[in-house]
């Protein structure tokens, strides 16, 4: 049986193309997946593609605008996200879901929940951190003038294009960048052949158009989203690595802190991509 992903694309009703990737049951719990910052529909969170047909999980990841094959939005909001989705769930017939985020996609993933409310039985958050209304935890080597410049979008974003070009050049080489960057748990994970082949193939495909995408989408982070983290209510499950150097666990702690109903997991001495070792229970906990 092929457990490749299933392709498709939607048009949306401004004209833009919306591209997704499923993966898993057809007939299984829907889990919607947020991917990633530099990331795409091609984001898992397995070796092996197969395990998701086990479970009895369809996870569904669109691509945001500019990442992949989905067109671009000018002038977007964290908040604008939940209209693609809701296209694309009734393109698709899907009711009820779980949404499941991985770092930069935490963001997107809460919007989510906030829009649909009783649709989305639970969430989960891998590494996120939370929206810039609360002071962030800024390491004290960025400049002032920096830290303020993140906070105004059109601005973060022009000034995060040329960091990010060279990422785009070699998107291939993400995974061996992040293996010399991250912690020694996550460059175990990392080096593991199969980890490796599924970054690099998510990174390739988000990073198609360039790095204009990846700077907006980080730039949105800094400013705030256009929603209340009270108004998810929703259970939402968060797992953070307490070594994650990606995404540093004190950011995690004021997310969870935020939300009203949060069930924290801290994993003691793992990294941003723990999710490799842990998927089976992190998707147990997104199932009714």
């Amino acid at each position: 049986m092929d457990d490749g992903p299933r392709e498709g694309r939607l048009r949306l009703g401004d004209g833009r193309t919306l591209a997704y990737a499923e993966h898993g049951d057809p007939e299984g719990w829907p889990v919607l997946g947020c991917h990633g910052s530099p990331s795409s529909r091609l984001e898992r969170h397995v070796e092996d593609p197969a395990a998701y047909r086990r479970w009895g999980v369809r996870f569904v990841v669109p691509d945001r605008p500019g990442f992949g094959r989905s067109d671009p939005q000018p002038g977007r909001r964290v908040v604008d996200w939940p209209a693609d989705v809701g296209a694309l769930l009734d393109h698709l017939g899907i009711d009820r879901f779980a949404v499941l985020s991985l770092s930069g996609g935490a963001a997107y993933a809460l919007a989510c929940a906030h829009a649909f409310g009783e649709r989305v039985r639970t969430v989960g958050v891998l590494g996120g951190a939370p929206p810039p209304d609360v002071p962030w935890p800024w390491p004290r080597w960025i400049p002032e003038r920096a830290r303020a410049a993140m906070h105004r979008p059109s601005r973060a974003s022009a000034l995060l294009r040329p960091a990010f070009a060279p990422l785009a050049v070699r998107p291939a080489w993400i995974p061996r960048y992040l293996q010399v960057r991250l912690n020694p748990a996550d460059r175990r994970v990392i080096g593991r052949p199969a980890v490796h082949d599924v970054l690099a193939t998510t990174f390739t495909e988000g990073l198609r158009n360039g790095s204009a995408a990846l700077a907006e989408d980080r730039a949105l982070l800094f400013r705030p989203w256009g929603f209340p983290l009270a108004s998810v209510r929703q259970r939402v499950h968060l797992w953070h690595g307490t070594q994650d150097w990606q995404v540093p666990v004190a950011l995690g702690q004021v997310l969870s802190a935020m939300l009203p109903d949060c069930s924290a997991h801290w994993f003691a001495g793992e990294g941003h991509f723990l999710v490799f070792d842990h998927a089976e229970q992190v998707y147990a906990a997104l199932r009714p």
